[in-house]
């Protein structure tokens, strides 16, 4: 069987998995608040799938490490990832769903890391940036052909239709990646172990890129996981809700491209600074809609928040850890995502059940300037050789 070599060889997987993303990341909870769920009840199942997917990436990045292996993990992942789904419009109960939230924080995570280091592996190593965004943007393009879907056929939303859609695309995405020649990284004789995290969370460069992608991830994902929740608050229906995040995709291509590349010319912190400076606008900008048409035109900021913050941060925590060790690098970060992840859906519900959703907005803004604060004073560059 042919097996295809390069980054761009890991595109299907992100193509497919993302369109399971769109059908699934934003309309579960749509989902859960159509069962009579409370706005916090919400976001604790959020919380706890990415407190499990935090609690377990930063092992299952050395593991892969010590393996040398990528593909084993994300073709795993999907697969179970798949049957979670496949079972979710079974859950009658709140025990039961948290126990389905515990397994999907676990697989999509693992898939999510996996992913990562293999097109990492893959990319040229002095345009790891340009690399993977290339890459990457796949994932976008699957995710506006499935809001395309949705817009459409919107009956493509109707449980348990969503569930089995999202279910087919992972195990598809899966199988893409048989198709990927891995490239093994040499060891340089050292042997990474299950406390191969810690070790590199000395590293003040590590230390402080992860303080900054909590804060800024606790506040985008406490966004993004009222957005849709917003729309239907301000009386829009699940096509606003779909296109809203088509418009967000589409954006986010060009920027992440442009922005990728100028990340591997000038170096990484200066377009984190523009990601730093667009999220609190983004979010106050939020609070102050009261059409949900205008959620549309936010969702223009998508491309300088999340099209930076998808690519540069990779690129950044691969600048800096040993090659060897890029999988537990990226282990490390894809468990801040999920600590963030946690934490920001909980208190944008929490908050939303006393103050609103707007309200919700303007407390997210203080973790996005925070994280702005310590980009200014703490956060080095990673590349003091870049060039403008």
């Amino acid at each position: 069987m042919r097996r295809f070599d390069g980054p761009l060889a890991v595109g299907p997987f992100y193509f497919l998995s993302y369109a399971a993303v769109a059908v699934l990341g934003q309309f579960v909870s749509v989902y859960l608040r159509d069962l009579g769920l409370a706005y916090g009840a919400i976001g604790a199942l959020s919380a706890t799938a990415a407190g499990c997917g935090a609690v377990t990436q930063t092992l299952i990045g050395p593991v892969s490490d010590r393996m040398r292996k990528r593909v084993p993990f994300a073709l795993g992942a999907t697969s179970l990832l798949a049957a979670t789904y496949a079972l979710y419009p079974a859950a009658r109960n709140y025990p039961t769903l948290l126990l389905l939230h515990l397994c999907i924080g676990f697989f999509n995570y693992t898939a999510l890391t996996a992913a990562a280091s293999l097109t990492i592996d893959l990319a040229p190593a002095n345009a790891v940036s340009r690399a993977f965004a290339g890459t990457r943007i796949w994932g976008s393009i699957g995710y506006v052909v499935a809001m395309l879907s949705i817009v459409m056929w919107p009956a493509l939303l109707e449980p348990p239709r969503m569930f089995y859609f999202g279910a087919v695309c992972y195990v598809l995405a899966g199988l893409s990646l048989a198709l990927v020649s891995e490239r093994s990284t040499a060891s340089h004789g050292v042997r990474p172990s299950l406390r191969t995290g810690a070790k590199l969370l000395r590293q003040p460069k590590v230390a402080m890129l992860l303080t900054f992608c909590t804060l800024y991830w606790v506040a985008m994902q406490g966004g993004f996981s009222m957005i849709a929740l917003f729309i239907k608050s301000l009386g829009g229906g699940r096509a606003l809700m779909a296109g809203s995040w088509m418009v967000a995709a589409i954006v986010e291509i060009p920027f992440m491209l442009w922005l990728a590349s100028r990340s591997d010319r000038m170096g990484r912190r200066p377009v984190l600074m523009i990601a730093a400076v667009a999220l609190p606008v983004r979010l106050i900008a939020y609070w102050a809609v009261h059409d949900p048409r205008w959620v549309l035109l936010v969702q223009t900021l998508h491309g300088l928040t999340f099209g930076v913050t998808a690519v540069a941060p990779l690129a950044y925590m691969n600048d800096v850890v040993p090659a060897h060790l890029r999988a537990s690098g990226q282990g490390l970060l894809n468990a801040c995502l999920a600590a963030s992840s946690a934490a920001g859906p909980l208190v944008a519900g929490l908050v939303s059940d006393r103050l609103g959703i707007g309200g919700a907005f303007m407390a997210l803004a203080l973790p996005a300037t925070a994280a702005l604060i310590v980009l200014l004073l703490a956060l080095p560059e990673s590349r003091p050789a870049a060039r403008a």
